[in-house]
């Protein structure tokens, strides 16, 4: 995992430099996620560590390829007040997938195949879903006005996702494997993916109806709210408090990808998402390394002083949201709902058939 988080943190900023000079990027947008795929399915075949380094680095080097080119392709063909919707749906199903070989594992037999096909699967139909939603064209997004934001405003929203991927980094390191330990594979999966993927479709259209950082705030909110019941009350009834975490999560991951599209000028939208995935991955990894430990269950007075210390770090983001500038204008959230009416109004009237 190291390997894989430091690899990709090199080669998402080398990436999102050259992509913003790529002439045919959606070609090179399907040859890398093919590639991170291919490397994927690879880890099927493989039984010695140093093998699975050497992958986890390779497989490192083109997810972070490809996660820039997206990023720029979406931000470029999406307009602000649609973009919360359209990366809605690949961010839900992409948890919904990649968890569901706790229920595959019983039929296919091997859990690291199950996984590995199951997220192969994943790189593409997330990426296809993404494509063929962002449809609007380059001529439009070159006529929009764009809002221009301070350095100060910059690292507010910077600070922000680096504190929710540095608790991530913790909570994947020892907060999962020490709740498998108490709740069955079925229960997680359907208290982990199942509201996630509920909870990104509401905050996708939260976050193009109500502005970012609302939104941001109420996942934050939830997310550190359950953080902090476990803390206090342990894992007893934790099924309860993980639906409450994944729904939070699901807010503020969707804010964590929103923002450098919302952030970027028109002709650094690559960079701002390289280092943008650059800086979470940094984040997950010295999430990963404060915790002592690479990954595993521990003893609950250690994850509960660790659970409490991310509880705060995600509380103190809400004052930056406060204070930091709207991504999304109020002008471009009133013309959104006008249009709403003007398209409702139509068909009631006009095409009532």
């Amino acid at each position: 995992m190291q390997f894989y988080l430091f690899s990709m943190l090199v080669s998402s900023v080398a990436a999102g430099y050259l992509s913003d000079r790529a002439p045919r990027k959606t070609i090179l947008i399907w040859l890398s996620a093919i590639a991170a795929s291919i490397v994927t399915l690879g880890c099927t075949f493989l039984g010695r560590t140093s093998e699975m380094i050497l992958f986890s680095i390779i497989l490192g080097i083109v997810s972070g390829v490809n996660l820039p080119l997206i990023g720029s392709f979406f931000s470029e063909r999406t307009s602000p007040e649609d973009r919360g919707r359209i990366i809605g749906l690949p961010i839900g199903l992409s948890f919904l997938f990649s968890f569901s070989y706790y229920i595959g594992v019983p039929y296919i037999g091997d859990s690291g195949k199950a996984e590995c096909i199951l997220v192969s699967v994943l790189c593409l139909s997330s990426l296809a879903t993404v494509i063929f939603r962002s449809s609007e064209s380059a001529e439009k997004q070159a006529n929009r006005k764009e809002a221009r934001f301070k350095t100060r405003q910059i690292m507010y929203y910077s600070s922000i996702v680096f504190l929710l991927y540095w608790v991530m980094g913790i909570l994947f390191s020892i907060f999962m494997p020490s709740i498998l330990e108490h709740v069955s594979k079925t229960i997680f999966y359907l208290a982990w993916s199942v509201p996630f993927l509920l909870g990104a479709f509401v905050a996708g259209y939260m976050f193009d109806s109500m502005g970012r950082s609302f939104p941001a705030i109420l996942g934050l909110t939830m997310t550190g709210a359950s953080l902090a019941l476990f803390g206090v009350y342990g894992l007893g009834s934790n099924w309860l408090y993980l639906i409450l975490l994944s729904v939070g999560l699901s807010f503020s991951i969707i804010f964590s990808f929103l923002v450098w599209a919302d952030l970027a000028p028109t002709h650094q939208r690559g960079l701002f998402y390289g280092c943008g995935v650059g800086l979470m991955c940094l984040a997950m990894l010295l999430g990963l390394v404060s915790t002592g430990t690479i990954f595993g269950s521990v003893s609950a007075s250690y994850i509960k002083s660790y659970i409490l210390y991310s509880a705060v770090a995600l509380f103190l983001c809400i004052p930056l949201l406060i204070v930091a500038e709207d991504l999304l204008p109020k002008e471009l959230i009133e013309k959104r709902k006008f249009q709403e009416y003007l398209e409702h109004a139509r068909k009631k009237y006009i095409n009532p058939g």
